[in-house]
C-alpha cells in the first residue's frame, strides 16, 4: 500500500456514510445491474446553453431529465458540462465522477490537454452530488445505502444515455467513457452496457463495491452501528452489506461489444481498491491491462499523462471497429454567441490511410475470452 493512500484514508474518516441506515430496504434488495441493463434506453433531450471559451476550448452547460425515475426531486435533473475543441473533433469521452468529486473543475482540467488531439469531454455530475445533493446530506457522504444504490443506478443510466446522445444527436463518430475509482467502476459498467462500440478506459476501478469496504482504507467510512437493527451485531450487518454490494459487479455484465477498444488502467500499489479487482475486469473482458507504478492518490498526482494516453489509444482502436458511418450533426455544435467555426467531425480514415502507430499494434492478450468469474 502506498503511504499517501494510508494518510488520505485516515484523513477522510470523519465523513461517515449511511447515517440514516439502510433507507428503503426494498429498493436495496431489488438492486440488480442486469435489470438496469435490460431497461429500455430512451433518448434524452440535452438542453445546451450558449458556449463560452474556457479550459482551452468551448464549454457549454447542459441539463436533461435523468432516466432514473426513482431519484428525489433535487436530483432528477442531470447536469453535464460539454468541453469541445474549437477545431476538428475526433471524439468525445464521458467522464464519470470519483467518490467525492462533486464539481466539474477537476475533470475539466484533466480533459484540457486532450483538446489538442481533437478529443472533447462530457463531464457528468452524479446524482446526490453538487447541485443534485439533498439538503440533509453533508458533502458527498450519502445518508443511506438506498441513496448509494440510486446514485449508482442513475450514473449508469445517465452515462449510457449520454454515449448515445453524443453519437446520435451531437454527431460524434467516436465516443468513449472513462472515470477514476468509483467512476472507473461505473465507466466499466456503462461501457459494457453500450450496444455499439465505444472506447472504455476505467482507471483504478473496483470490480464491485464490496472489495473497497472489505479491506481497503475506506472500510471504516460506513457508519456500521447505524446499519444494525436491534439484536444485530456489527459483524453480521457488515457481511449483509458486503454481500449486497458484491452483486453490483462488472462481471455481472457482458464484455463491451468491441473489447479491443477497452483499456483497464490499474494502480499497482493501491490501498483503496485491490489491484486484483482491476486484473479481474481485464480478464473478464479479454482486454488490455496497463499498470501504473502508483497508489490510489499518487496516480492522480503523477500519472495523468499515462491515463490520457490510454484514452487516446482506446479511441484510435475504434477505427478498426465495425462502426456505421454517420452524418455529422453540425447544427448541434453551432453557437452564434462564439465567433468561431463549428468543430468539424473528423472523418474516419480508410483502411489504407489509417495510422499504423505503436498504439494500433498493441492488441489484447492471446487469451481472448476467459470464463466469467
Amino acid at each position: 500500500m502506498h503511504l499517501l493512500d494510508l494518510i488520505f484514508g485516515v484523513a477522510i474518516r470523519g465523513h461517515r456514510f449511511f447515517e440514516d441506515g439502510w433507507g428503503d430496504r426494498a429498493l436495496c434488495a431489488a438492486a440488480d445491474p442486469e435489470l438496469l441493463l435490460r431497461r429500455r434506453a430512451r433518448p434524452i433531450d440535452v438542453r445546451l446553453t450558449a458556449g463560452k471559451r474556457a479550459h482551452g476550448g468551448i464549454v457549454r452547460d447542459g441539463t436533461f431529465e435523468s432516466p432514473e425515475e426513482r431519484l428525489p426531486p433535487c436530483a432528477c435533473t442531470a447536469r453535464v458540462k460539454l468541453l469541445l475543441p474549437e477545431g476538428e473533433l475526433r471524439g468525445v469521452f464521458v467522464h464519470l465522477a470519483a467518490s467525492g468529486d462533486q464539481g466539474f473543475g477537476m475533470r475539466l482540467r484533466f480533459a484540457e490537454p486532450l483538446l489538442a488531439q481533437g478529443v472533447g469531454a462530457a463531464v457528468l455530475e452524479n446524482a446526490y452530488y453538487g447541485a443534485r445533493r439533498p439538503d440533509a446530506q453533508l458533502r458527498h457522504a450519502v445518508r443511506s445505502v438506498a441513496d448509494m444504490h440510486l446514485m449508482a443506478a442513475a450514473t449508469f443510466l445517465e452515462g449510457r444515455a449520454l454515449l448515445r446522445w453524443l453519437r446520435d444527436a451531437l454527431g460524434a463518430e467516436r465516443v468513449g467513457v472513462t472515470g477514476y475509482s468509483m467512476g472507473g467502476q461505473l465507466a466499466a459498467m456503462v461501457g459494457a452496457a453500450a450496444p455499439f462500440p465505444v472506447a472504455v478506459v476505467p482507471v483504478a476501478p473496483a470490480c464491485s463495491p464490496d472489495s473497497v469496504l472489505r479491506a481497503g482504507v475506506l472500510r471504516h467510512v460506513p457508519s456500521w452501528p447505524k446499519l444494525a437493527a436491534e439484536g444485530e451485531t456489527e459483524e453480521s450487518v457488515r457481511e449483509s452489506l458486503l454481500a449486497m454490494a458484491a452483486q453490483f459487479s462488472v462481471t455481472c455484465l457482458p464484455a463491451p461489444v468491441y473489447p479491443e477498444a477497452a483499456i483497464v488502467v490499474g494502480t499497482a500499489s493501491d490501498g483503496f481498491v485491490p489491484p486484483s479487482d482491476m486484473r479481474r475486469i481485464a480478464e473478464h473482458w479479454g482486454a488490455e491491462l496497463r499498470w501504473l507504478p502508483a497508489g490510489h492518490v499518487s496516480a492522480i498526482l503523477r500519472h495523468q499523462g499515462a491515463m490520457r494516453q490510454a484514452m487516446l489509444d482506446a479511441l484510435e482502436r475504434l477505427d478498426a471497429a465495425p462502426l456505421p458511418r454517420r452524418r455529422p450533426r453540425r447544427e448541434a455544435l453551432r453557437d452564434d454567441a462564439v465567433k468561431t467555426a463549428p468543430p468539424a467531425i473528423a472523418a474516419r480514415p480508410g483502411r489504407r490511410d489509417r495510422p499504423r502507430g505503436a498504439a494500433l499494434r498493441q492488441r489484447r492478450p492471446a487469451t481472448r475470452r476467459p470464463p466469467r468469474a
